[in-house]
């Protein structure tokens, strides 16, 4: 954390023109964000925005939702129930996802420019597949803010001399997935990201920072698929084929559309994925149907942590290089309308 970002404080929070003035966010939660440089800096980020507006309470007990900007015209807020900030660790866990949102739904970043591709594209997929990775990005974040906050506590433990608390040290196994807290939740989303990053550290120099986010954000994605969202009370899996049917009525099959996109060809040689994983990775994405799914069995035999390292690398270049594609062809067409306002849970 080598960036220090400005403090929020109570005097900044009671501005009359502060955009998170309606929740009530108490000392001691603002005490656990001013732990978090991350959180810190994405409130200060949400304040700043020129394509965000105040932030609105929930009338639906436990939800929260942030919506994405069309426009200055037609910024984005958070929507976020009065109950998920009854205490410091919801407070903290409600900001960092919905904020994880607004981060990768800002104009022209990650999942904004992918969706309005897809939408450009009519293509099904591409849509539903960023649909689920700002939910993966969301998590990724809640996992970063928990993480930097028990450091600090640590940190400040040593400073002072003294062991963690009662409560810090409680907050150490929760969060960190420790026992039955690995299962589910905040724990098993944080063995999750950390299976990646452990993963690549024992081969230093073959994934970049960024590339461990997007894989983590990958896997984070695909295990909340069968989660419910606090809005709708659909699985995501039901929830964002519904909203890719919805914006893209008539349009094929995800399925279908992301078979349609890989074009068949025949190398002389296959490459390893121990020995070469980009190479592996660029056969994979060029595949037929047959040898894409016989080279997705390969990665799943390879150790612990890989796999999903690959997916989550194939996927996100897959995005990256299909968005490439639909740009230079948006260059030669009209401009379409602007798309209806997207909830994002």
């Amino acid at each position: 954390m080598s960036t220090i970002t400005t403090a929020i404080t109570a005097e900044w929070m009671a501005d009359k023109n502060n955009k998170f003035k309606a929740y009530n966010i108490s000392p001691d939660a603002l005490a656990m964000i001013n732990r978090s440089e991350t959180l810190k800096a994405d409130m200060r980020a949400y304040a700043a925005s020129d394509y965000t507006v105040a932030a609105e309470v929930n009338p639906r007990t436990g939800a929260g939702e942030y919506s994405t900007p069309m426009s200055k015209d037609f910024p984005g807020y958070l929507h976020i129930a009065s109950d998920r900030f009854d205490t410091p660790e919801g407070t903290v866990s409600i900001l960092a996802h919905e904020l994880g949102h607004f981060r990768v739904e800002e104009p022209n970043a990650a999942i904004a420019t992918a969706r309005s591709n897809a939408l450009t594209g009519k293509d099904k997929a591409a849509y539903e597949s960023a649909c689920h990775l700002t939910e993966g990005y969301a998590h990724y974040n809640e996992v970063k803010v928990r993480d930097e906050i028990l450091e600090t506590n640590r940190l400040a433990a040593e400073l002072e001399q003294r062991p963690l608390t009662e409560h810090e040290v409680q907050l150490e196994s929760r969060w960190r997935g420790e026992g039955v807290h690995g299962s589910r939740g905040e724990g098993h989303d944080h063995l999750i990201a950390r299976r990646i990053s452990d993963a690549a550290r024992e081969e230093p120099g073959h994934m970049t920072a960024t590339q461990v986010m997007e894989a983590a954000a990958f896997a984070l994605a695909q295990n909340n698929r069968g989660n419910i969202t606090s809005n709708t009370r659909q699985t995501y899996g039901q929830f964002c084929d519904a909203a890719a049917s919805r914006m893209l009525p008539g349009a094929a099959p995800a399925e279908a559309t992301g078979e349609a996109q890989r074009t068949p060809q025949t190398p002389s040689k296959e490459p390893s994925p121990t020995d070469d994983l980009s190479a592996f990775l660029d056969r994979m994405l060029s595949a037929d149907v047959a040898t894409f799914r016989r080279m997705q069995q390969t990665l799943a035999d390879l150790p612990p942590g890989r796999e999903v390292i690959a997916e989550g690398i194939a996927e996100v270049n897959r995005q990256e290089q299909w968005v490439a594609q639909q740009q230079a062809q948006a260059q030669q067409q009209p401009a379409m309308e602007a798309p209806v306002m997207v909830m994002r849970h």
